[in-house]
C-alpha cells in the first residue's frame, strides 16, 4: 500500500481530549461489587433476588444461547470471564466450610448447621438494615458462630470490620476472627469485640494476617449464647474512598475522560437519595435482578472519576406514566392505560408511582444537579457537604435517560427534555443536556432537535457506524446552523460492533462463539481501535464516547477487578493507548479513505502543537503487511521514529490476572528521503511520533 499524505486535516477541528471515555453501570451483574473496597457479600443478609432474564441473556449464561428455554449453566467458573470477584460467598455455620457456590434463582447462599456442631445460623426480619438480619445461635459447649469465606488479604494491610449485634440469649465476649479458608482450627488473628447488650450495639475490630492468600472470617460466639447480626462490614486499609486500591490503579490506567452512570438500563429506575447519605436502605434491582445495596452512589462514583482522572456523565431517570409497571410498553400500546398492570408490554414487577409525573422528576433531577454542583448556599450543597464532601463536583454532562422508546414517543420525549433541563439549568446554567438520538429514526431525531435545540448541548447517540454517526453530525450542523446552537455529537455507550446492532445484541450467526467469549478476546481490541480512529477524523464534534463497560461486565469490560488484584484487559489496553494519544488532528491521505471494516487501516495525524507526525498503524489480519507512506508534504529529517506497538499471538488472546499475552512494547519506524516504509505486524495496531 503506498499513500502520499497531505498537510490538509480532515476537519475544521482536533480530536476531543474526552474522546476515549467510559461507562459504569450499577444494578448490572457483580461490576461495582468487585471494584468496592466492601468485602462481604451480602453483607446486610438479605435473601438472595435471582438475577432477571436479560440479566442471564447478557451473560451468556444459557446452555443454549439461542434458546433461553435452555438450563443455564450455574458454575460460573466455566467461563473464560469468570475470576475470584464473581464469587457468591455463602454465610455458614462455624465450624464449618462452604466452598463453591452454584448460582441459581433459588439459591440462599446460606448453609444453616454446621456439619460438626450445634451452631445454627438463619434469615430473621430486621429493623436495623433492610428488610433481614442474622439469627446466630451457638448451643455447644466451645465457640461457634457465624463465617463467610472469600476473604484475600494481605499482610501489611489491616482490615476493618464493623457490624450491629444485638444480643438474644447467653452472655459472653464476642470475637472476630480470619482462618486460613477451608480450616477451622487455629485461628490466624482473633480480635475482641467486648460484650453486646440486648439493643443493636455497633462493634468494631482491627484485623491482619500474617501472609498474602485466602481467609474465612468468623463471627466466634461463647457457648450457649445466641446474637442477631445485621449491617456487617470489612475494608482495607489501603481503600481509596470506597473503592479498592487497586481498581483505582487500574481505572487511571485506562484513564477515561469522562466516565457515564449510574447506567445504562439502571439509570431509568435509579432514585438518586437511595445513594446518598448515611443510611442507605439495600433493595431488589429493578432492572436486572440481584439486590443493590446502595453503598455506592453518587458521592463514590463521582469521586472515582475524579481518582481515576475523568469526569462525570450522570444518567437521569426521565419520569413517565408507563414506568409505574413496565419495563417496556412497544409502539401498539402507547395508546394504552399506564396504571393497568395487564397492558400488553413488558413488566418489571413492582409498582412505581414516584416514578410516573414528569414534573416532579425534573425537580427531583435539578436536586440532583444542586447536590452534586451546589455550593454551602444552596440546600443541596449543605446536604453534600454534610455526607463529607466539601468541595462541588462541578458535573457538567447530564443524559436524559437511557433507551427512551421504551416509554416515550420521540416529540413527547423531546418535549420532556425541555422541562427538564429548563428545571436543571435553572440551579446550574453551565450544565450540558444531552438528548438521546439512537432510538428513532434520523426523521424522528430532527423533529425532536427543532423541539430541544435551545435546551440540549450534544446528542447522547449508540451508532457505531460511519453512515451512521455522519448523517447525525450532518443533522447537528443543519440545527446548529440555523439555530445558532453549538451540538456535539457524543456516543454514550458502544460496543465495538463484531457484529453488534444498535442495541449492543450480537446475533449468534455472525460469531463462531458466544458474545461474552468475544468481549475479552484481542480481536475485539482491535475492531475497538479500528472505531476510535474513525472517531478521530470526525474532530472534537465528537466530544466523547462511553466505552461499555468499565468493568467486570463479564468480559465486556476495560478492566477486572478480582480479589487478588486488577488488570486491564485486551479492549482496556486499546484504550488506554487512545486516551494517551498524542495524535490531534488527523490529515488528508490522498485517494485513500480508511472503512472501519478494512483489515488494514492507516492514519497520519498532527499533534497538538503542530511540531510532530502521529502515525497510526492497525493490522487486524494473521499476515504482516506493507505501507509505505510520503511524506514529502512535510520538511522530515531521515532517521528512526520512536513508538509503541500493542500486539497479541492470536485473535483469541485475553489477559487474566497472571497471564498477559497482551503487550505494549517499544517500537520505531524509519525515514529515508521523506519515504516511511513500515511493515504493518499482525494482530498490532501502533503509534509513532515524527518531528517535523
Amino acid at each position: 500500500m503506498k499513500l502520499t499524505v497531505t498537510a490538509a486535516p480532515t476537519g475544521k477541528t482536533g480530536i476531543s481530549p474526552r474522546l476515549a471515555s467510559n461507562f459504569i453501570e450499577l444494578g448490572y451483574g457483580w461490576q461495582v461489587e468487585c471494584m468496592q473496597a466492601e468485602m462481604f457479600f451480602n453483607r446486610s443478609f438479605e435473601p438472595f433476588y435471582p438475577y432477571r432474564e436479560i440479566n442471564k441473556l447478557w451473560y451468556d449464561l444459557h446452555e443454549n444461547v439461542d434458546d433461553p428455554s435452555t438450563p443455564l449453566e450455574t458454575d460460573w467458573r466455566v467461563f473464560d470471564w469468570c475470576h475470584s470477584g464473581y464469587e457468591h460467598n455463602a454465610w455458614f455455620a462455624f465450624p464449618g466450610t462452604a466452598g463453591y457456590q452454584r448460582i441459581t434463582d433459588d439459591a440462599a447462599f446460606l448453609i444453616e448447621k454446621s456439619p460438626s456442631a450445634p451452631v445454627t445460623i438463619g434469615y430473621t426480619g430486621s429493623d436495623c438494615h433492610g428488610e433481614s438480619a442474622m439469627r446466630v445461635e451457638n448451643d455447644g459447649d466451645a465457640p461457634g458462630g457465624l463465617a463467610q469465606e472469600g476473604k484475600y488479604c494481605r499482610a501489611g494491610v489491616s482490615y476493618a470490620f464493623k457490624g450491629s449485634i444485638r444480643l438474644t440469649g447467653g452472655a459472653g465476649v464476642l470475637n472476630a476472627a480470619l482462618y486460613r479458608e477451608g480450616t477451622t482450627d487455629g485461628a490466624v488473628c482473633t480480635v475482641s469485640l467486648g460484650e453486646v447488650g440486648t439493643k443493636w450495639t455497633t462493634v468494631r475490630a482491627s484485623l491482619t494476617v500474617p501472609a498474602d492468600g485466602r481467609y474465612t472470617f468468623v463471627l466466634l460466639l461463647p457457648p450457649h449464647t445466641s446474637v442477631v447480626c445485621d449491617d456487617f462490614s470489612m475494608t482495607p486499609s489501603d481503600a481509596v474512598g470506597a473503592w479498592k486500591k487497586t481498581s483505582v490503579e487500574a481505572g487511571a490506567y485506562v484513564a477515561p475522560g469522562v466516565i457515564r452512570w449510574p447506567g445504562g438500563c439502571f439509570a431509568s429506575f435509579y432514585n438518586w437519595r437511595d445513594g446518598v447519605g448515611p443510611v442507605r436502605p439495600p433493595m431488589k434491582s429493578y432492572f436486572w435482578g440481584g439486590y443493590q445495596y446502595n453503598d455506592i452512589g453518587t458521592d463514590e462514583l463521582a469521586s472515582y472519576a475524579e481518582a481515576v482522572g475523568g469526569t462525570s456523565m450522570v444518567c437521569v431517570n426521565v419520569f413517565h406514566p408507563f414506568k409505574r409497571f413496565f419495563d417496556y410498553v412497544p409502539v401498539d400500546s402507547l395508546d394504552g392505560d399506564p396504571n393497568d398492570p395487564h397492558l400488553h408490554a413488558a413488566p418489571h414487577g413492582r409498582d412505581l408511582p414516584h416514578f410516573t409525573d414528569p414534573e416532579k422528576g425534573a425537580a427531583e433531577a435539578a436536586a440532583w444537579v444542586e447536590y452534586v454542583n451546589g455550593d454551602e448556599m444552596t440546600e443541596g450543597g449543605r446536604a453534600r457537604i454534610a455526607n463529607g464532601r466539601v468541595k462541588p463536583y462541578n458535573i457538567r454532562y447530564w443524559e436524559m435517560d437511557n433507551e427512551i422508546h421504551r416509554w416515550f414517543r420521540p416529540e413527547e420525549y423531546a418535549r420532556t427534555v425541555v422541562l427538564y433541563s429548563k428545571a436543571m439549568k435553572k440551579v446550574d446554567p453551565t450544565i450540558k443536556i444531552g438528548i438521546v438520538s439512537y432510538c428513532f429514526g434520523l426523521k424522528e431525531l430532527r423533529r425532536m432537535l427543532d423541539i430541544a435545540h435551545d435546551d440540549v448541548d450534544f446528542l447522547a447517540d449508540r451508532g457505531c457506524t460511519e453512515d451512521e454517526v455522519t448523517a447525525k453530525i450532518a443533522i447537528l450542523r443543519e440545527v446548529n446552523e440555523q439555530y445558532g446552537t453549538d451540538l456535539h455529537y457524543c456516543n454514550t455507550e458502544w460496543l465495538p460492533l463484531n457484529g453488534a446492532d444498535v442495541y449492543n445484541m450480537v446475533p449468534r450467526s455472525e460469531l463462531k462463539h458466544n458474545k461474552c467469549f468475544m468481549f475479552s478476546k484481542w480481536t475485539y481490541a482491535l475492531d475497538a481501535a479500528s472505531t476510535l480512529m474513525m472517531w478521530q477524523r470526525m474532530g472534537d464534534v465528537v466530544d466523547f464516547v462511553n466505552f461499555n463497560n468499565l468493568a467486570n461486565t463479564h468480559a465486556q469490560s476495560a478492566i477486572e477487578t478480582p480479589k487478588e488484584g486488577a488488570y486491564p484487559t485486551a479492549a482496556g489496553m486499546m484504550l488506554h493507548r487512545f486516551a494517551h494519544t498524542e495524535a490531534y488532528r488527523p490529515l488528508v491521505i490522498k485517494d485513500y479513505h480508511a472503512s472501519r471494516k478494512d483489515a488494514v487501516q492507516v492514519q497520519v495525524s498532527l499533534d497538538r502543537d503542530g511540531s510532530a507526525l502521529i502515525i497510526n498503524l492497525l493490522n487486524r489480519t494473521e499476515t504482516p503487511d506493507v505501507v509505505e507512506l510520503d511524506l514529502s508534504a512535510f520538511s522530515v529529517p531521515d532517521g528512526p521514529c520512536p513508538g509503541v506497538r500493542l500486539s497479541a499471538p492470536s485473535l483469541l488472546s485475553m489477559n487474566t490476572l497472571t497471564d498477559r499475552p497482551i503487550v505494549e512494547t517499544p517500537d520505531e519506524l524509519r525515514v529515508e528521503n521523506g519515504i516511511v516504509r513500515a511493515e504493518v505486524k499482525e494482530l498490532s495496531f501502533g503509534e509513532y511520533r515524527i518531528g517535523i
